[in-house]
């Protein structure tokens, strides 16, 4: 079973404030059940990442467009296979192939 993703406190709404975060909405349905479309949820930019961490990550080919997927591996040569946690409505590694760590945003942290 996926780890619950935890609802912002008081540390990270700080986090937030001081801009040691960066606040991102989720847009469909390809990380269901942990994330739901439309959910606000933080990120840390500066956190280490290690597999099964949802992270959000700019798309390879698509500049403007941000992901919020999972991290299934991540390679010595820094590249990342990231999934949705629903696979039939995901768009992700399995499609585009893996993700240089250059192209990494962050970690979420919380829900907001």
């Amino acid at each position: 079973m996926r780890d619950k993703l935890p609802v912002a406190g008081i540390r990270e709404w700080l986090n937030l404030i001081f801009r040691r975060r960066r606040g991102l909405r989720v847009q469909g349905d390809s990380m269901l059940p942990a994330l739901r479309s439309g959910e606000k949820v933080l990120i840390d930019p500066h956190a280490v990442v290690r597999v099964g961490d949802i992270v959000a990550a700019h798309h390879p080919f698509k500049s403007s467009t941000k992901l919020i997927k999972r991290l299934v591996s991540l390679g010595p040569d820094g590249q990342m296979f990231l999934t949705g946690d629903n696979p039939a409505e995901s768009t992700d590694s399995r499609t585009f192939g893996t993700i240089s760590r250059e192209k990494l945003i962050g970690k979420v942290t919380a829900r907001v």
